[in-house]
């Protein structure tokens, strides 16, 4: 992999704001030259010379005895702490500090490095991998322990990919799981060895395949009952109670309130061989309204991820407190479910695109620190820039000629009361928010000015682990459906691999079964095509004429309204010493490099 794109930013966090690009030699998977460099057969001196300095400053580092405390503010949690169950980005970093996961909040045998490349993890001794690319060997380093003393082994290995390759049973539990669809099988060769055949190369198979994180054998079976799945024993009893391997330990989780962890005595360190050195964490569920009161009162520690302009203002102009900040790799959106009511229709969708003046938007709920998208993409990605952006898609923007001429060639009509109606049904829109910020601001917007285009709004606010609910489809009863559009924001991955967002196979059905990660259950076969093509793909050309077409595709059907993307900012107390986050390197994937006074 190598770095393509060069941001200016002062510091950077969230997923990757420089994003990479795989190298095309030899015909080699992504990111595999990066994991095949830490091989232990052909090492050079230089290498030996490396590992006994890696040892020497490991040494150093376990003399360093944990102390202090800090309290991170964050939304609130869904309390599902076991990976499979859902992506509340809340419970994503609890999972980090469980597992010692980055990104995505996943640690197995790969893991992300802040450079965006896929690197082996520290729990992880060496891979090889076949000629023809299906067969990958893993050695695990010996001696390894959970967070409650119990080995961690190939035998935890095997299991943990045996439980979420079981698909039906996943989906029964309410979750979800991919692994099947790539991997074909897992074999123990011996108690740290574990090899897998995968069924085909893809361009992601070391992000898609190698990075989740291991659950302890023992952990899940103790006390299950025999008449339920290991699966459904998770979801029941386990979820949110998880045993890990990272830099802390789950002490107490109260539902909408705090997660409290203490450090993990048996965390060998990361990739990087580094051991934490602040002892406890307390994770605190805060209100939008009354965050930067609880920063500034010294009630949290670290406020991350912040987008509003007087938040960060009000950091800047005081001395106790320092910051971070970096482009998002991500958008904030309305997101459509494609398949129900009156958006299932793309005039409709089009037609609500040009109904809102984003700028307007932006400027209202972001203030100065907002940028422009649009479309479902990053420009930090290396596939696309600013330029080609400009060039190739729509700049969707409040346009009441566009909003008349969309619908009424497709044979909708003005009722009497102003509102486009069609066969019986109208137009109006439920729309759904997390936080009243959003709705106060949707309305300036959205609720003002579409009735003036002939739509009608009706924006509610639910708490956010309700609303993800309503967003995924899951564990809801089909007249319990009402609503049509999504407020919400994205953060992308390091590698796109659009598959599991948006190919239609991702689409759970029927409605409330279980998760749809295919969130706005968006069918068309030509997004299909292009997102297999993508993950087929053999080189970058390919990938990248793929990508482009299918944004292009995105811009044209409008399954989701990109509104914004922002200039993160975390906020945090000087307190902290070497806290360095960046877009690939969030809060608590620093935590392990820093101090508190």
């Amino acid at each position: 992999m190598k770095k393509i794109l060069s941001l200016l930013l002062v510091f950077i966090l969230a997923f990757s704001v420089t994003a990479c690009k795989n190298n095309e030699q030899e015909g080699t998977e992504p990111d595999k030259q990066q994991v095949e460099d830490n091989k232990d057969e052909g090492k050079d001196e230089d290498q030996d010379k490396d590992e006994e300095q890696d040892e020497e400053q490991e040494q150093e580092q376990a003399e360093v005895e944990p102390s202090g405390h800090i309290t991170i503010g964050t939304g609130n949690f869904n309390g599902e702490f076991v990976e499979g169950w859902g992506n509340n980005a809340y419970d994503n970093n609890v999972r980090k500090l469980v597992f010692g996961g980055a990104c995505t909040g996943i640690a197995g045998l790969l893991i992300t490095n802040k450079e965006g490349q896929i690197v082996l993890n520290s729990i992880t001794k060496s891979r090889e991998v076949s000629d023809d690319g299906l067969v990958h060997t893993f050695k695990l380093k010996p001696d390894l322990l959970y967070s409650d003393g119990t080995p961690l082994n190939a035998d935890d290995v095997v299991f943990t990919y045996e439980t979420y390759l079981d698909t039906e049973a996943m989906v029964e539990a309410g979750g979800s799981s991919s692994l099947s669809e790539y991997l074909e099988k897992v074999e123990k060769v011996d108690d740290l060895t574990v090899k897998f055949t995968i069924k085909e190369k893809f361009y992601a198979t070391d992000s898609a395949i190698f990075t989740g994180n291991i659950l302890s054998k023992e952990w899940a079976m103790k006390e299950k009952p025999e008449d339920k799945t290991v699966q459904q024993h998770i979801k029941d009893s386990l979820i949110s109670k998880p045993i890990g391997y990272g830099p802390y330990k789950l002490v107490e989780y109260v539902e909408s309130q705090y997660v409290k962890l203490t450090i993990n005595e048996n965390y060998i360190g990361n990739f990087e061989g580094e051991k934490t050195k602040i002892k406890d964490v307390i994770i605190k569920n805060v209100s939008k309204e009354t965050d930067i009161d609880e920063l500034l009162t010294g009630n949290i520690d670290i406020l991350p991820g912040t987008v509003e302009a007087e938040k960060i203002d009000a950091v800047k102009a005081d001395d106790n407190y320092h910051f971070s900040n970096y482009p998002r790799h991500g958008y904030g959106h309305l997101t459509f479910h494609t398949d129900f009511g009156p958006v299932r229709h793309k005039e409709v969708r089009k037609a609500i695109s040009y109904t809102i003046d984003r700028v307007i938007f932006r400027e209202a709920f972001l203030g100065k620190y907002s940028m422009s998208t649009d479309g479902p993409y990053s420009t930090n990605y290396w596939m696309i820039d600013d330029e080609w952006v400009n060039k190739n898609l729509i700049n969707y923007t409040s346009d009441k000629a566009k909003v008349d001429e969309l619908l009424s060639s497709n044979g909708w009509e003005k009722g009497s009361d102003g509102i486009w109606a069609k066969d019986g049904e109208k137009l109006e829109i439920e729309l759904l928010a997390p936080l009243q910020s959003w709705a106060d601001t949707l309305n300036l917007t959205l609720g003002k000015s579409g009735e003036e285009f002939g739509i009608k709004f009706n924006i509610t606010v639910l708490d956010f682990s309700v609303f993800l609910n309503h967003y995924y489809g899951k564990e809801l009863a089909e007249n319990e459906r009402k609503y049509h559009m999504f407020a919400l924001a994205t953060t992308l991955g390091t590698v796109f691999d659009g598959y599991v967002n948006w190919h239609s196979d991702k689409i759970a059905d029927p409605w409330g079964a279980s998760s749809s990660t295919n969130t706005s259950r968006f069918r068309n076969d030509k997004n299909d095509e292009l997102l297999l093509t993508m993950r087929s793909a053999k080189n970058d050309d390919v990938y990248q004429k793929a990508y482009r077409e299918w944004v292009i595709l995105m811009n044209e059907e409008m399954p989701v309204i990109p509104l914004y993307s922002n200039d993160y900012h975390d906020l945090y107390n000087k307190r902290l010493q070497e806290f360095k986050t960046s877009a690939l390197w969030g809060w608590a994937e620093a935590l392990t490099y820093c101090t508190v006074k």
